[in-house]
């Protein structure tokens, strides 16, 4: 993806964790990429701190919602409605709960994602 887009990458990071499967949202992060979370103590910086991360978080998601629906995560396709109004954004969710428990925006710079937050919504 030469041109990929912000709602380019929402798709693949809903695609990734709607399927356990990282690799295809991994591979749009540029080298020095930055992730940050409010769950997370510090930010991690590359794409493989960002990669050993989100694997070990989807084994852990693979492997206890097999058999505690609880531990399910999804994640769908949105757009913010403050802040940089109709930004496309991925909303989380976990368990059998449909409350937005995450938001997820990203940052595009040549071609790749050079930075994604995730954010607990108000």
């Amino acid at each position: 993806m030469a041109d990929v887009t912000e709602e380019d990458v929402v798709f693949a990071f809903a695609k990734a964790w709607n399927r356990l499967e990282p690799d295809g949202f991994l591979a749009l992060l540029a080298p020095e990429a930055r992730y940050a979370s409010q769950w997370v103590f510090d930010e991690l910086v590359g794409v493989s701190a960002i990669s050993d991360y989100l694997r070990g978080k989807m084994r852990t998601v693979r492997a206890h919602s097999a058999n505690d629906p609880t531990s399910r995560v999804r994640v769908e396709v949105g757009r913010t409605a403050q802040g940089q109004d109709s930004r496309p954004c991925a909303f989380m969710t976990q368990g059998n709960d449909n409350e937005v428990q995450a938001a997820v925006v990203f940052e595009i710079s040549q071609g790749k994602v050079s930075r994604y937050d995730l954010c607990i919504p108000q």
